[in-house]
């Protein structure tokens, strides 16, 4: 049975992490990292201090995909 649509699953507000963006680019994360800190990419922090869960808006990350792609 689908799940119902919520504003906090919505494809806009999706969260993805280092990780997952490393893969979908096939890169290393310390790359991708830098490649999006280049670009202006703005993560999103889940929580406070050194260990802080760091993620990503998945349309950001489409969009720079995109940007990447028309580049090379």
């Amino acid at each position: 049975m689908p799940r119902p649509s919520s504003p906090h699953n919505s494809p806009d507000r999706r969260l993805v992490s280092l990780k997952t963006v490393a893969q979908m680019v096939d890169a290393h994360r310390s790359t991708v990292r830098r490649w999006l800190e280049e670009d202006g990419v703005e993560p999103v922090s889940m929580s406070h201090g050194r260990n802080g869960a760091i993620r990503y808006r998945m349309m950001d990350i489409e969009a720079w995909i995109a940007t990447r792609d028309s580049v090379a």
